[in-house]
């Protein structure tokens, strides 16, 4: 079993290199810096797992499955980055923590800090932003 992190990880790189064509081991393994075996090894997991398949030209796609992850870890990873960066977190830092918070996180707390990071925009009480972010309608 490959670790959460690393699926979710592998997941979000190649959602985002898809959004500029067909997908590659060793374009995966520029984006994360891992060797091209690191990535063979881990994608054949992904396979197994239900989030990927290969195409025959060797290309890598993401299943519904895979796609629906991968498209939750890179909206969590936008609004921890905005929430650090409205705080005055440099970009450098923010992206750094945005990339380790996205996998820990419950969707509670997420919806919490996206939550009390409206509220800071909006000049509204924290209490009440959260009900709402809970409810689902902010």
């Amino acid at each position: 079993m490959i670790q959460r992190r690393k699926l979710e990880d592998y997941m979000k790189t190649i959602y985002i290199l898809q959004q500029d064509g067909p997908v590659r081991g060793v374009y995966i393994a520029e984006q994360l810096n891992v060797n091209k075996a690191t990535v063979s090894v881990t994608l054949r997991g992904l396979e197994q797992e239900g989030y990927c398949f290969r195409r025959r030209d060797r290309s890598v796609s993401l299943t519904a499955k895979g796609t629906e992850i991968a498209r939750e870890i890179v909206a969590r990873n936008a609004g921890i980055y905005d929430l650090l960066i409205s705080l005055g977190i440099s970009e450098a830092v923010a992206k750094t923590d945005a990339c380790n918070i996205e996998h820990a996180i419950s969707q509670e707390s997420f919806c919490a800090l996206i939550a009390l990071g409206e509220c800071k925009t909006k000049n509204k009480p924290v209490a009440h932003c959260r009900e709402v972010a809970l409810a689902g309608s902010m």
